[in-house]
């Protein structure tokens, strides 16, 4: 699964305009991991909310990703 991290960030490096082809929960991952709270899906305005959203697999991801590459 940390491909599925690795792949939305590669995505997201090549070009910010790629957020609109990623699904809901790549999206969060991505806001989380560039910092980005304005790339949150209108209904996750609040980093918890996304966080919630994301459930403890993807967060655990975005969360390896984070403390990777700080």
């Amino acid at each position: 699964m940390a491909d599925e991290i690795a792949h939305v960030v590669s995505l997201i490096k090549a070009d910010e305009r790629n957020i609109g082809a990623l699904s809901t929960g790549e999206v969060i991952a991505a806001a989380l991991i560039f910092n980005r709270m304005d790339w949150l899906p209108l209904g996750y305005k609040h980093p918890l909310d996304a966080i919630d959203r994301l459930g403890s697999n993807w967060m655990g991801m975005v969360m390896e990703h984070h403390l990777r590459h700080r």
